[in-house]
């Protein structure tokens, strides 16, 4: 049950408590009142209650407590406090012995009592944070029952750290209540809302729009369910976009539909497999198209799914994630996911492929590296190609410093080279590109098949090309 289908009786009545709660009796007030909403809301008599009648034991004046006992002033026989029915009659003969004893000329005042209220704020405060201090969470939660019955959603917050009572949405949590310190109740069960979870369905919309093709917004308020397209037309949409980017191969019009799609799913909080797919199939065209920042971003949310069990391919983006840990250097979150792997996801081709491509590069094995490179599975090699010039020239200043020359024709197959013409390219962009027999004895210039690398001359133009890898572009990060 919502704060909105609240009586107006029930409304003004709370409001009145709180106006009425000082520094002192706030956290006793906000307490008492939740455990006799809760009650109330147990007993299903939150309309018939005639609130204006129901007085809280916390706002009395303090020269009517004599213990810091207090019973609640509404009394509600809930099936769900029955278990507790036994401690609360020890609670009362205990309190009655401890009457009669005074009653036989032992004075209170000889003997200090926690349970006895004084005047002054600063005990007051003492005897709250000494109470609180024995409220243990529990470890299960008993919302489900109230939730099944349309639950109350919006409770009382303990309102720690913003110094208020406010009005807070989420779930009923469960908490047991032990000890001297309980307030009185026994070790009854006292539910009380998490303040960490929000009420997300009070946002949920359902969209209502037919049309295949949207741009893509950014939401600035809430949105219409007019202009959202529910799932079936959204699974339409995914069809034609398959078709388009196959036919067209227009990355612009693919990034801009897809992250409309995006939006219309999370707003409507769709996580299924169809979920599951618009992100992979996304994921692969950002791949195609050499965007990493939104392969990125779709590849964290892959891991969010995938972790909900949805169905998908989950083992071919963990090879992918490991192959972008590679490329971005990330030694501290490749070391946490190689902790994390099962040996079934070591042994399955496309990780351990994955693995092997780390293993290369973490010996300098620059041969096994780029024969990787060659057989990549799936799309890992369109990854790769994001940082292979960068063990290009790795392997280049191994090779310059390890051999005095070396045919241009090897370079070309060790590093997994298209063409000789390639691999000169690539020398002369980092003034590498330096021969022994540039020119034949009679003037003619060498074919580059014929070419010979001075390894020693181009050794301090391929260290100095490291500089230029050093560091790696982070665009679209997300953790």
């Amino acid at each position: 049950m919502s704060q909105s289908s609240w009586p107006p009786e029930l409304k003004a009545w709370v409001q009145n408590c709180l106006a009425r709660a000082t520094a002192s009796n706030k956290n006793a007030v906000n307490n008492e009142l939740k455990k006799v909403l809760f009650e109330a809301h147990a007993q299903g008599t939150i309309n018939t209650t005639d609130w204006s009648k129901v007085e809280l034991q916390a706002l009395k004046s303090q020269a009517q407590r004599t213990s810091y006992t207090p019973q609640p002033a509404y009394t509600v026989s809930s099936p769900a406090l029955s278990t507790s029915s036994s401690a609360s009659a020890l609670t009362k003969d205990t309190a009655s012995k401890k009457k009669k004893k005074k009653n036989d000329g032992t004075s209170t005042s000889s003997f200090p009592s926690p349970y006895l209220f004084s005047g002054s704020a600063e005990e007051e405060e003492a005897k709250a944070r000494r109470a609180a201090r024995f409220q243990k969470p529990a470890a299960t939660s008993s919302s489900n029952h109230a939730a099944a019955s349309g639950g109350i959603g919006t409770w009382f917050d303990d309102a720690r750290g913003s110094g208020g009572l406010g009005m807070v949405p989420g779930q009923v949590g469960k908490r047991k209540i032990m000890g001297k310190g309980n307030l009185g109740y026994g070790g009854a069960v006292v539910q009380e809302v998490d303040p960490n979870v929000i009420d997300w369905d009070a946002y949920t919309i359902r969209g209502t729009s037919t049309k295949l093709e949207k741009s893509y917004l950014r939401l600035t308020s809430e949105p219409s369910p007019a202009d959202i397209r529910p799932l079936p037309v959204l699974e339409q949409t995914l069809e034609l976009l398959k078709s388009k980017w196959k036919n067209e191969h227009n990355y612009a019009y693919a990034l801009d539909q897809f992250k409309s799609m995006r939006q219309d799913l999370t707003v409507q909080r769709i996580k299924n497999d169809f979920t599951v797919k618009v992100y992979e199939i996304h994921a692969r065209i950002a791949l195609e198209a050499k965007d990493l920042g939104e392969y990125n971003q779709c590849q964290s949310m892959l891991r969010q799914l995938y972790e909900l069990g949805l169905h998908g391919h989950p083992e071919e983006f963990l090879s992918y994630r490991i192959m972008y840990l590679l490329h971005t250097r990330n030694r501290s979150d490749m070391a946490t996911l190689l902790a994390q792997l099962t040996e079934a996801e070591k042994q399955h081709p496309a990780v351990k492929h994955s693995l092997d491509v780390h293993a290369a590069l973490s010996t300098s094995n620059y041969h096994r590296f780029f024969r990787l490179f060659i057989t990549a599975p799936n799309m890992s090699g369109y990854i790769m190609d994001h940082f292979v010039e960068r063990e290009r020239m790795s392997a280049l200043a191994i090779m310059s410093k390890a051999y005095m020359t070396l045919p241009l024709d090897y370079i070309v197959h060790t590093l997994a080279f298209d063409s000789e013409d390639e691999a000169h390219q690539f020398l002369t962009e980092h003034n590498a590109a330096v021969y022994t027999n540039l020119h034949t004895s009679k003037g003619f210039r060498m074919t580059l098949q014929d070419l010979i690398w001075d390894c020693r001359k181009a050794h301090a133009a391929c260290q100095k090309g490291m500089e230029k890898y050093r560091v790696v572009d982070l665009k679209g990060q997300v953790d």
